[in-house]
């Protein structure tokens, strides 16, 4: 009997709405750190061992945690391995560069309106939630607002934006 319990593929999601094809887009993949909670559509970034956590908090003097995006969650098959299940514990997540537009439902439960920018310094760790300072403060900017919250095909609340990376200018 397995030990692993996956999420339900339609709890948590992550959707690239608009940007390059799958095997052109920027992606990277690692292990997470062992106990962390990330689900699909999840913000996360790499610590200082290249491992994925949950977030992308504000670091020391010139290191900055760099945005990811889950494309599945810790608990997927397809990233945790179960009895009898060969997958070898690793994620994938798409970088927050730029030229994206997502659709995730791992955000805080506030209204947006497009042109806000989004970060995930200030919000529970793998949400992403309005920015409270301007760029350049006390918070990582990873994207800004394209569309107001949407509902999807399985009821669920989606947040449309733009990936981007604006490093805050304050230290840890």
């Amino acid at each position: 009997m397995g030990t692993l319990n996956p999420g339900q593929m339609f709890d948590h999601n992550l959707d690239v709405v608009k940007g390059p094809s799958l095997m052109h887009r920027l992606d990277f993949h690692a292990a997470p750190v062992a106990g962390e909670a990330i689900n699909e559509g999840s913000l996360m970034s790499l610590n200082d061992e290249g491992k994925f956590i949950a977030g992308c908090p504000v670091g020391a003097v010139a290191i900055h945690a760099m945005p990811i995006f889950a494309i599945q969650g810790i608990n997927d098959f397809d990233a945790n391995s179960d009895i009898g299940n060969t997958s070898g514990g690793v994620m994938s997540g798409v970088v927050a560069t730029g030229g994206f537009e997502i659709a995730t439902t791992e955000f805080d439960a506030d209204d947006y309106e497009p042109g806000q920018l989004l970060t995930g310094s200030s919000v529970t760790a793998g949400l992403v939630g309005k920015a409270t300072v301007l760029p350049y403060g006390l918070e990582n900017v990873v994207g800004c607002v394209s569309r107001n919250r949407e509902i999807n095909a399985d009821g669920k609340s989606m947040l449309s934006f733009w990936t981007m990376f604006l490093p805050c200018g304050a230290t840890a």
